[in-house]
């Protein structure tokens, strides 16, 4: 029998989950990989990107991406500020890959989504 650190069993693949989703939604602004991401929560990427997949049916990265453009679609609602300034506090870089993001995930243009929803 090894002597040694008694090895600890591996998280519930639902904790990590939960954990990286909570990571995604803090950190949703900045430049996340699925490299930083397994630096942030000490677990190897492919073991992160499995376990949200059987919870949450998509990999981190696209969790991400969906949950920028939610949280783009507030802004555009609540705020008058310009697309790209929207682009920019969500986590993307380039409006004009952010707006054909958003049409191609929301099924219209940002602006016309702004007009359409806005009060």
């Amino acid at each position: 029998m090894k002597r040694g650190r008694p090895k600890r069993p591996p998280p519930l693949p639902g904790s990590l989950a939960e954990k990286t989703e909570a990571y995604l939604r803090q950190h949703y602004q900045a430049d996340v990989t699925n490299q930083s991401l397994a630096a942030a929560l000490h677990f190897h990427p492919n073991y992160i990107v499995r376990s949200m997949k059987e919870i949450y049916h998509c990999t981190p990265m696209e969790y991400l991406h969906q949950y920028r453009l939610e949280q783009a679609k507030l802004l555009l609602i609540k705020t008058e500020w310009p697309v790209a300034q929207i682009a920019e506090r969500v986590g993307f870089h380039y409006a004009p890959y952010f707006s054909s993001c958003f049409k191609q995930y929301i099924g219209i243009t940002p602006l016309r989504f702004r007009k359409q929803y806005s009060p």
